[in-house]
């Protein structure tokens, strides 16, 4: 599978299951100091609602002359769309506004995604969430997790892999700097980060980040 970093929390999944590629793209938004450039895709994942979320009308189907149209998903639940498996779980914000983490599994790697979470998770998420493999998580304070708090959920998760969101210092947003200094470990550097189960690390965790 390959991942590409939107900015903010949007990242593009492509994966490579029995069929033809099928993408996913997590929380397209909508901002003044970054582009979200459109994408075709067979799935889009959104985490929450609000003024600068769910940029849908930049996300064409992938595969129209199948007649397929994207599949949303924003809520709690389990859903597969051309052998991309989905678990949306509730996990309000600490304000009690609405809010959903996921799971996605294929080609046999799974991946924790946490959305725009600002809050610890509670042991029933860490539960309903299971093993995780690769976990994204924001990491860059002004409404979402801090270095340290996405720090402590890492040290719960033990996933083999961390992928921060953290829109590389844009409207008020932190640098991936904080969470590089909370993690040991090695740390790659990526402008398209390319993964297959095979090359998931064994030993220490890695830290994955991307070029702005």
């Amino acid at each position: 599978m390959q991942i590409a970093y939107n900015g903010f929390g949007s990242f593009t999944f492509t994966f490579k299951p029995a069929q033809a590629d099928v993408t996913l793209v997590t929380n397209p938004f909508v901002s003044p100091s970054v582009k979200f450039k459109s994408v075709a895709a067979s799935l889009v994942v959104s985490s929450h609602d609000g003024k600068d979320a769910n940029n849908f009308k930049d996300i064409s189907p992938e595969h129209p002359d199948e007649g397929q149209q994207v599949f949303p998903v924003s809520h709690a639940g389990e859903y597969e769309v051309r052998g991309v498996f989905v678990t949306g779980i509730d996990a309000p914000k600490k304000d009690g506004t609405p809010h959903a983490i996921y799971r996605f599994d294929c080609e046999g790697i799974h991946i924790g995604y946490l959305g725009a979470l600002d809050r610890g998770l509670t042991e029933k998420e860490i539960d309903a969430l299971g093993p995780i493999d690769v976990l994204i998580l924001p990491a860059g304070g002004n409404g979402v997790l801090t270095a340290s708090q996405a720090t402590e959920i890492v040290s719960q998760i033990e996933p083999r892999i961390v992928i921060p969101s953290y829109a590389n210092g844009e409207d008020g947003y932190g640098t991936a700097d904080a969470i590089k200094r909370e993690l040991s470990g090695p740390t790659e550097e990526v402008s398209k980060f390319k993964i297959v189960k095979a090359g998931l690390p064994e030993e220490d965790m890695k830290l994955v980040t991307f070029t702005k």
